[in-house]
């Protein structure tokens, strides 16, 4: 992420007049190509835009998760003191009030990008990037995991996931809890300024220990692959994992998608998602299932922007899907949740309709958005 910040975020406003892919460009031997046309849903972005914090309302990279006893953590850093200090408040009313719960922890260095995920009941794992910088940049590059064993309340350092020295960097870590219990990580983890992949490790210990890393994905290709998000739903009643994330195959970002069947193991079917007008970006993408596996990616784009400066000018969309049909996705329209300049979203859903989106528009907001309402 640093020295590429300027190239991660979404901007639109309205539903997406250009979401279908250009007829004059074909994606590359081995991707799909997504129907050219798009279809409309019932969608309800509700107008109750409000506060992740109950605190001073600073901070970016908001995201949440839900535990075993109902309750939301929300995560976001801010940067009290010349420091950054990664947050979590608490909500107990369905994400319509959050209040201030805890710190992870604080540095002088490069701390940000933390994900929640609760892994056994009580027992929640932090991930985040933790970087050493130096007066001519940053000199170490860590994803760090932390654990709380009192629902996040309090926290202890439990493992390094991954760590590397400069000159590429690994970021943006995802978990989740993979069919035996482990916990699966995913991060970015560039190999050249033109190579990024999704690395995945594992651990089976709440934690403590991971194994090797392991690109996910397209080792070999000269695209920037990152900021990736999973969800589970069913393909024809089979389990199926659906990842989405932000590339470069067209030079600014847009947004494809891969499938697993084998939880998480090995993936396919690569798919576009959403491709901006030429010129224009669309990423930082974020996924979640409602309960009847429909699916809900938002991202942020400058599709309806005049001005591209990539990350200024973005704006947060969502679109929608049914569960895959033998591998393929048929995605919505993008429908507007939050206008310019807002970045870094975040989605869970709760039940069959409804979804909190998070993002940062001055600071750390959520929405309520309703799909077949």
């Amino acid at each position: 992420m640093p020295g590429h910040f300027k190239q991660k975020i979404l901007n639109a406003l309205g539903v997406n007049q250009h979401a279908g892919s250009p007829q004059d460009q074909s994606l590359p031997p081995g991707v799909a190509k997504h129907q050219p046309s798009r279809e409309r849903v019932q969608v309800q972005i509700q107008d109750d835009e409000r506060p992740l914090t109950s605190g001073p309302n600073h901070g970016t990279y908001p995201r949440l998760t839900r535990l075993a006893d109902g309750s939301l953590l929300s995560s976001v850093t801010q940067f009290p003191d010349g420091q950054n200090a990664l947050r979590i408040a608490r909500s107990t009313d369905g994400g319509r009030t959050f209040h201030e719960y805890a710190e992870v922890t604080r540095a002088t260095g490069e701390i940000d990008n933390l994900f929640l995920l609760e892994v056994i009941p009580g027992t929640v794992l932090a991930a985040f990037r933790n970087h050493d910088r130096g007066p001519e940049g940053l000199t170490h590059f860590r994803i760090t995991v932390c654990r709380s064993t009192d629902g996040g309340r309090t926290w202890q350092y439990a493992s390094q996931a991954a760590e590397k020295s400069p000159p590429w960097g690994i970021w943006e870590p995802f978990m989740r809890i993979g069919r035996e219990g482990e916990v699966q990580l995913t991060y970015s983890h560039e190999y050249a300024h033109n190579n990024q992949c999704t690395m995945l490790v594992v651990s089976h210990d709440l934690g403590s220990s991971w194994s090797e890393p392991v690109c996910l994905y397209g080792r070999e290709e000269p695209l920037r692959d990152g900021m990736n998000g999973i969800a589970t739903t069913f393909d024809n009643g089979r389990e199926v994992l659906i990842m989405v994330f932000e590339t470069t195959r067209y030079g600014p970002f847009s947004i494809e998608a891969l499938v697993s069947y084998d939880d998480g193991a090995t993936w396919q079917d690569r798919q576009e998602v959403f491709r901006p007008r030429p010129g224009h970006n669309a990423g930082a993408p974020q996924i979640s299932a409602f309960a009847d596996g429909s699916l809900v990616v938002v991202f942020m784009t400058d599709d309806d922007s005049e001005q591209v400066d990539w990350v200024q000018h973005a704006s947060i969309k969502a679109i929608f899907a049914g569960p895959p049909q033998n591998g393929r996705i048929s995605w919505s329209e993008a429908y507007l949740v939050s206008p310019e300049s807002s970045v870094w979203p975040g989605v869970s859903a709760l039940d069959q309709h409804t979804a909190l989106v998070t993002y940062d528009r001055g600071g750390p907001l959520v929405k309520t958005i309703l799909r077949g309402i």
